[in-house]
Order: structure tokens, then sequence, then C-alpha cells
């Protein structure tokens, strides 16, 4: 699969962002979230956290092949991947932290003991924008490892059950079969929330086979993985109604973010909706046609609350007049995209709106030159 490494520019502002779960001062929610995820699990008798932080630069083989990833699936093509070099990366995962760290533990932990490895950090992907996605999310692994006996589904329940009582305190949750490369009996867990089930982490046992292929003897250790969504339960926690508001640097918004206190709503501007028709080659996902978008938004990427698919067609099932029109090539479809604007701090003007939504369809469209239209603006 051909790999298309991003800009040196676009390197550049991804490792410029600043990462929120690190210290600073005033400290960030996503921070203090850390802080006090780690803290509770210390009172509630897991063992005291080893933190690890690594570059945001990690290769192929951390990042995937350790953790089992076949080197031809889906995950490594650069719909999915912001790709560095050949064989480097913008980190998908903490994850890619984890295998030197359980190493290292295995080689000094004692028989009976455990070692609890954290590592936060901020990733990178490519993925839909809506309230709860945004392309630079911020996440953390727990792992403990220990005796071959800690590798149970009942001590994994238990580090769901703690984490989440001391992230989000007194809400309900679900769990779902989630197979991994890395672990054994993977489960999803979502929280309940007012709209409906909210993806907050993923966890299981420590695969055997990630052991063997650490060097690691699975017979004298064992032990539990986990991997949660930062963002998300900051948001959750003090009923934020969008991830971008974790950025935002409109003062009434910035000022609620360095504490784990309720968000106090600002007042919530209107947003605009346009329908863009385009001709473009099949197969592009949400994914790939958001990332699109995002760059051609450049500075105003930030307006775009969410990108929709909304439908797709083959010249065969469009009448002549609708491909004439959309200028479709060839071996092309059409696809409809919503795309939703919306800034925090002010209301977008109609002239700004229009400017923007016109680069996005000039930025989308690969059909004939000058063709292809916009519908009307949706309420």
């Amino acid at each position: 699969m051909r790999k298309m490494l991003i800009s040196p520019a676009r390197l550049q502002a991804a490792l410029m962002l600043p990462d929120l779960t690190e210290p600073s001062e005033p400290p960030h929610a996503v921070h203090l979230m850390v802080a006090e995820i780690l803290r509770g699990l210390e009172a509630l008798r897991w063992p005291a956290p080893n933190i690890r932080r690594g570059t945001r630069v990690v290769s192929a083989e951390e990042n995937y092949g350790l953790l089992g990833y076949g080197a031809g699936e889906i995950t490594l093509g650069s719909e999915h991947t912001r790709w560095v070099t050949a064989n480097t990366l913008l980190r998908t995962q903490t994850t890619s932290q984890i295998p030197p760290a359980l190493q290292e533990a295995a080689a000094v932990r004692a028989p009976g003991s455990a070692v609890l490895i954290a590592a936060p950090g901020m990733t990178y992907r490519r993925d839909t924008r809506d309230r709860w996605h945004c392309a630079e999310p911020h996440q953390m692994d727990i792992w403990v490892l220990g005796d071959p006996c800690l590798a149970t589904h009942d001590h994994l329940l238990r580090l769901v059950r703690d984490v989440l009582h001391v992230a989000v305190p007194g809400r309900s949750w679900t769990t779902s079969a989630s197979p991994h490369h890395y672990t054994e009996g993977g489960i999803e867990v979502n929280v309940m929330e007012t709209s409906g089930a909210v993806e907050v982490l993923e966890c299981g046992r420590i695969a055997r086979s990630l052991l063997q292929r650490l060097h690691i003897d699975p017979a004298l250790h064992g032990g539990l993985a986990l991997g949660m969504g930062l963002d998300r339960l900051v948001m959750l926690r003090k009923t934020i109604p969008d991830i971008r508001l974790l950025r935002d640097a409109e003062p009434r918004v910035a000022a609620q973010m360095h504490d784990l206190e309720t968000w106090r709503p600002v007042s919530r501007l209107p947003a605009t909706a346009r329908d863009l028709s385009v001709a473009v080659t099949p197969g592009q996902s949400t994914e790939a046609l958001t990332e699109r978008l995002l760059a051609a938004a450049g500075d105003r990427s930030g307006w775009i609350e969410s990108v929709t698919v909304e439908g797709r067609w083959t010249g065969e099932a469009l009448p002549p007049q609708a491909i004439q029109r959309l200028g479709l090539k060839p071996q092309q479809e059409n696809v409809l995209i919503r795309v939703t604007l919306r800034d925090w701090s002010r209301s977008i003007p109609r002239t700004e709106a229009n400017a923007l939504y016109a680069r996005l369809q000039e930025a989308l469209h690969e059909g004939t030159a000058g063709a292809g239209y916009k519908l009307a603006s949706q309420p």
C-alpha cells in the first residue's frame, strides 16, 4: 500500500501542538484527569504508576509491528496514518510506548509483585469530525504486569470499575466484546450519556503472543492492558458539549479548562450547514474526505463542527443532466457531503461561510474543471 508522507510544514505544526496531558501553568483539565486517575488507582491499592512519555514520532515497528499488526493491514494505510518517512509516523496510539516498558518491568519485577505502567499523551488520527472526534486525541494506556494469575476477567473488570469510579463517578457503563492484536478477552467500555453510549476505553488481558514476541515468559508474567480516551472522559466529567472546546482560546471557554468542575454554558452561537455535491474518485472513506476538507480549510478548520456523507451514487445511477452538471468523469462517483460550521466565539457571517464552502468544494471536486454544484443551506 502506497504511503503518502506529510509535508514538513504539517509535521512542524503537528509537533508544535501542545500535548494537554503534560504539566502546564495553569494545568489543563486533561492533565488534571491523568493525575486524578493515577492518584485514585493508587488509593484503590493498585501499584504506584511508572509513567512513560515517548516521542511523538515513532517507528512503524513500535506503533504496529511489536503489537502484532500485519504489514498489509488497513491500519498501516495513509488514510489512517500520518507517515513522516517510509518507516516512521506520528504515533496513532500511546500503546506504542508499552513494549519496551513491559520488557523493563519484566526484568525487574519480583514474583508476587506487580508493576503499573501509565503512558499518557497526544496521538494523531485521521478521523471523522463531530462533537466526540478530533484529529489529535489524547489517550492514556494503563498496563499492569504481574504474575500470570493477574490475567483474569474479574481483575480486568475491577480495573475498569476503578478507572471509571475515579474519572466519571456515578456514571453507568456497559461492555461489549472487542478483539485486539495484543490482548485476549478484549472488551470495549461505553459510558451512558443522555444522547447514547460513548466509547471511553478498550481493554483486555495481556496476550501471551505479545509477551512471547517481547521475549517475556508467559509462565512467569501476565496482566492487564487498558487504553482510555482522555478527551471523552473530561467531556463526560465536565459535561462539555464539543471536543473542540478543549483547545478553544476564547477567554470564557479557556478559563473553564483548568479544573474538572461542571461546564458552565457559553452562548452557543448558530451553526450553518451546507451540502456539497462533488465528483470524486470512488471508495474514499468519510475519514479521508474529512482529512481533505480540514486541510483545505487551513486556519479555519476549527470552524468545521461535523462532516457526514449523506449519499453516494455511481454514474449509472444518475440522469445525464446530473452527470453533465457535476462534471462526473467515467469511473468517478458522486458524493453528497454535509459540512456544518460553527465558531464558538462569534457568529460566522454568511459571506465568510460561503467563501469557505466554495473553497471546500473546489478542494474536493475531481470532475471536470468548473463543474459541480452546491445545494442550499440547511437549517
